[in-house]
This record gives C-alpha cells, structure tokens and sequence, in this order.
C-alpha cells in the first residue's frame, strides 16, 4: 500500500503534472484529499464569497501507472473512503441553479458524526454517503479539476463510493490518475453548486485493461452498469451516454444496437450526476439482473 498526502496536490489534469510515485498495476493506493474548498472554510461564519475560486478542487497525485498507454484502461476500484470530522455546505455567489433568486452567499460547516451522519439544525439528520467528486487521468492538455470529459475529472456522481469500479479512458503514457473533491454526502445533481465538502482519505485499487478500449468513463456497481458523460449541455450529455451504453450492450452482450436501444429505454435509467459546473454530468443505468448470461 502506498500512501500521498495533500502537499502534492495540483489544480489541472495535464499531461505535464511531474508524476507524485509510480505504481504498477493491482497497486492499492491511499490518497489524502483536501476538500474542495482548500481548507478555506471552516465556521458558519466564513463568508462563502471570500474563497479563492483559483484554488479549490485538488486533487492528489497524480500517479504513473507503470505500462499504462493511450488506447488502455485505467480501473480505479474503491475500496473506502474515510472523510474528515467535518464538512462544508455553501451558496457561492456565481455557482448553482438558482442563483437568480438564491445567490448567496451562505455557509453551514457540518460535524460528522462517528457513524457519518450529520445533524442539519434540530430537525434534519444527514446520513453517510461518502463519494468522490473529481477523478481522472490526464487528457492531452492541461485542463482544470473544475470541469470534466472524457478523461474524467469533477464528475461529481454519487456512483462513484465505496465498492464500485470506475473505468477510465488513458490518453498519455502513464495515465496520470488523481483524486480530490470528497464530498460526505451529495444528492444527484449538486444543484446549489456543493455537496458536503470535506477532506478525506480514499483507499483505490489501480489496474489496467489492455484489452477493453473505451471512450469515455463507466461504472460497474455489485448491482448496475452505468455509461457516463459530460457536455456543455444536459441533452448532448444524455445522448453521449445513451450511444455508450448501446454500443458497450452490442458489443459485450450481444444484442443489436436496436435491440440494446430498446432495452435502455425499457430497464434503464438516466441519471443526472450534476448541472452546475461549467460540463454537465449524466448516466445510462442498466441493472445488471435482467441478464440471464
């Protein structure tokens, strides 16, 4: 087991990020996360209009996967997630959907509970569901953690916790991969721009498929497969990741692209990871027991 801490953070995905430690393959990797406010916050009384938005959303690493080369597939398995004792809420003037009515700005630092949970005022209780927002690999240019592609980076969808796999596109030799943006908990589309953003460390299993080429980012769960993409806007993202899935059904399934379009329309879900960064964040969800083989 290796582990990075915090220091060797950086704020963009590039393929020219030194590399923090290189690992082969089965590598089990602990990484120390900021969250993604860089520690700038820490009491209701913290205006959420005084953070420097030039440094929030790190992510650690990046890590060199030995052998790794564009055309592969990174597998980040993981294994567990243990955030900080507490975690941050805010309306960041300028973020989220409602900002219009709502700007802002507003702050509520949160304590997490032994078991997770977080106490919102006297009559909400929050339960632990910690998860990853921002994770990637580095594309062919430098391109900030506050947004997502191919590559990855602030997806910012809840799928992407403890026990699940997330398949990653390798575009440079290397892979590059990092990890920041844990948030205790989040609902499906982070509408007001944060979850409950906090530090953590993250335990990820890292490992290679040469033999399984893939376009942009998946998801495999105990229970479901998921396609996911990014855009500038919802429709593009949704289509993106509608034509993932059929071509991944047609081609590990064997069903024809007609018969795996019908079928995602049938038993499949879209789910929406988040609407408020600069690209826009979905997912085609199969389940994965209506198969039969």
């Amino acid at each position: 087991m290796i582990q990075l801490t915090k220091e060797t953070r950086t704020y963009f995905f590039s393929p020219n990020n030194p590399p923090a430690v290189k690992v082969d393959p089965g590598t089990v990797v602990v990484f120390e996360t900021l969250d993604a406010l860089d520690d700038q916050i820490h009491s209701d009384e913290d205006i959420a209009s005084k953070v420097d938005l030039n440094h929030v959303n790190a992510i650690t690493g990046p890590v060199y996967i030995n052998g790794a080369e564009p055309g592969d597939t990174l597998v980040a398995e993981i294994l567990d997630i243990r955030p900080w004792n507490w975690g941050a809420a805010l309306i960041i003037p300028g973020f989220g959907l409602l900002q219009d009515t709502l700007p802002g700005p507003y702050t509520k630092v949160f304590q997490i509970a032994q078991d997770g949970s977080m106490r919102f005022g006297d009559k909400v209780v929050l339960p632990s569901k910690p998860m990853i927002g921002t994770i990637g690999v580095a594309p062919n240019e430098d391109i900030t953690t506050l947004t997502s592609g191919p590559y990855g980076g602030n997806l910012d969808t809840t799928d992407i916790c403890p026990g699940s796999k997330l398949f990653l596109p390798i575009f440079v030799k290397g892979a590059l991969f990092g990890v920041g943006d844990v948030h205790a908990t989040m609902g499906d589309g982070e509408v007001c721009g944060t979850g409950v953003e906090c530090g953590a460390d993250v335990t990820i299993r890292i490992n290679l498929l040469k033999d399984l080429p893939i376009s942009r980012p998946r998801i495999e769960t105990s229970t479901e497969i998921m396609s996911v993409a990014s855009a500038e806007d919802l429709i593009t993202a949704i289509k993106m990741a509608l034509e993932d899935m059929v071509n991944w059904l047609h081609k590990e399934k064997g069903l024809s692209k007609e018969e795996a379009y019908v079928l995602a329309s049938m038993a499949g879900d879209v789910r929406i990871g988040q609407v408020v960064d600069p690209a826009v964040t979905v997912r085609v969800v199969i389940p994965k027991a209506i198969f039969t083989a």
